[in-house]
């Protein structure tokens, strides 16, 4: 009975050969690695030589890979050329295609550091990044100076530049336990460093990153610097907004348990370093089931809104003004400022989002940052213009579907205290629109300490008793809304109360309650701080 021949490639928990691997499969068309054949890797291998080699992407290989062939600068004595192409050449024959490699001298009987295959070359930090030097003995198996490794692994890993993004003056890779969402990612920063080499290959790049390519072109050509390759910025922002684009297309199972590790580093003899970004896997969850819930329209303008400007951090209220640079003549020359975007700028939102897992647990304040600032910021805290009057459709964005959604799937909490939270809200709603009660109103939204907040409610129970002979909640009611005990088993007064807010503008502003009452949006006092 015939066998299928074994696999050359498999995923192996490693982020440096598990993003190659997925790249690889982008490269390819394919879905699992377990489908690459040696063709495959082939065709992978010339189209890695093509661009490696062209020194379009110099700038970028350095901070991955440095020292090695790709990045030597071309001598300038026409032999020197000749033995450059043909070391070049026989670079690209050992490692770009690694897989038809017979074997380095010494690597008989050892064993591939990631597969367990055995091994077929000796490598260092030329070819791996994050690696000692050659001939360093630290940190490698066995108290080598290099690292065995079987030759498509090798292959792999040289395709770690095509599968990720140049990010700061590093390389941005992002890893995941759902291989379908790994191979996502490579084939999306796959896709952008290929068009950005074809623009390339046409003088169509800016020579420096900066928010008017033609001026910066210009002012190039006066000093003679060449093009770079393009540099991302706000990696976390650029991961986040790649990521809510891949859930969008991909099948809301395939989302359900899976988290996504962002790596960001630089293999530079100068300043070697690595960040991690952890993404959980409730954050994704959140993020794909955002893109097809009924909030998908808020959420999206919500994100989109929060772009910070480029060229500057812009504070809340503030004008935006054209930018300043310098060029090579020393003078100040003003430019317009851009929009944000993502690989561009930061996102407040996101970074916002993320924050609440920096510590490996939920915070809690910071959770309660995002609802304030983000979800309920244009009319409590007035982010857009300090102490203006929000406009209908700065309104309209306050959305408790989508504050639902974020309770449960980030957050945890139970859809029981959800429910309650708005049932307690509506009937607050529907009390102040019957009795024009303003001052429930402004204490609910506007108060400050808690007992603003009971003051308030007390008081408009006591009127509806007193004038239609009915409450408006019970004391198990309040009980339940205000002291239950959130998904870590805490009661958040202050995050209780910003969601009842959130209910009862939504509620109020689908009834036009506020176009003949738009003075009620006014804070009452323009230098109160949040909450604790």
């Amino acid at each position: 009975m015939a066998t299928d021949p074994p696999s050359l490639l498999r995923f192996t928990g490693h982020p440096l050969p598990d993003v190659g691997i997925a790249t690889l499969c982008a490269m390819s068309g394919k879905s699992a690695p377990e489908q690459l054949t040696a063709e495959d890797l082939d065709r992978c291998a010339q189209e890695l030589e093509d661009n490696y080699f062209s020194g379009l992407m110099n700038s970028y290989l350095a901070c991955v890979f440095m020292n090695s062939e790709y990045v030597q600068p071309d001598p300038k004595k026409e032999n020197g050329k000749e033995r450059k192409a043909l070391k070049r050449k026989e670079y690209a024959r050992r490692i770009l295609r690694a897989h038809r490699w017979e074997g380095d001298v010494g690597s008989g009987n050892l064993k591939c550091a990631y597969s367990g295959l055995p091994a077929t070359h000796l490598v260092h930090r030329s070819q791996v990044p994050m690696l000692t030097g050659e001939d360093v003995l630290n940190f490698l198996p066995a108290g080598r100076g290099v690292l065995p490794l079987a030759g498509p692994y090798l292959l792999a890993v040289q395709a770690l530049p095509m599968g990720g993004r140049r990010a700061e003056g590093r390389m941005l890779i992002a890893h995941s336990d759902d291989s379908n969402l790994m191979i996502a990612f490579a084939a999306k920063y796959l896709a952008d460093n290929r068009r950005l080499l074809n623009l390339a290959r046409k003088g169509q790049l800016p020579v420096r990153d900066g928010p008017d390519p033609m001026l910066e072109r210009e002012h190039a050509a006066k000093d003679g610097n060449h093009a770079k390759y393009p540099d991302a910025k706000a990696p976390t922002s650029l991961v986040a907004s790649d990521l809510m684009e891949i859930c969008a297309q991909k099948s809301l199972d395939a989302q359900a348990g899976s988290s996504v590790t962002v790596y960001v580093l630089s293999n530079s003899g100068q300043g070697p370093s690595l960040e991690v970004h952890h993404i959980p896997s409730q954050v994704v969850r959140f993020l794909a089931l955002v893109q097809r819930a009924g909030a998908a329209w808020y959420w999206q303008q919500l994100v989109a809104r929060s772009w910070l400007e480029p060229s500057k951090k812009k504070e809340a209220g503030e004008d935006q003004q054209p930018t300043t640079r310098r060029t090579s003549s020393r003078k100040k020359v003003s430019t317009p400022g851009v929009p944000g975007s993502a690989g561009r700028s930061r996102n407040s939102l996101l970074q916002d989002l993320f924050a609440i897992f920096e510590g490996e647990f939920i915070d809690r304040r910071a959770a309660a940052h995002l609802v304030r600032s983000h979800l309920f910021r244009d009319i409590r805290w007035n982010r857009i213009a300090t102490n203006a009057i929000p406009q209908n459709d700065e309104l309209s964005l306050v959305n408790w579907q989508l504050t639902e959604l974020f309770l449960n799937e980030v957050l945890g909490m139970e859809r029981a205290h959800v429910e309650k939270i708005r049932d307690f809200a509506d009937r607050l709603a529907e009390h102040i629109a019957g009795s024009n009660d303003r001052a429930l109103f402004r204490d609910l939204v506007y108060g400050q300490k808690p007992w603003e907040v009971r003051n308030a409610l007390v008081k408009a129970q006591r009127n509806e008793a007193k004038d239609h002979r009915k409450l408006l909640f019970g004391l198990e009611d309040f009980v339940d809304v205000f002291m239950a005990d959130d998904s870590v088993g805490l009661a958040d007064w202050g995050m209780i109360r910003d969601l009842i807010s959130i209910r009862v503008v939504e509620a109020l502003h689908s009834r036009n309650f506020f176009e003949q009452r738009a003075e009620w949006l006014s804070a009452p006092n323009s230098g109160d701080e949040e909450a604790a």
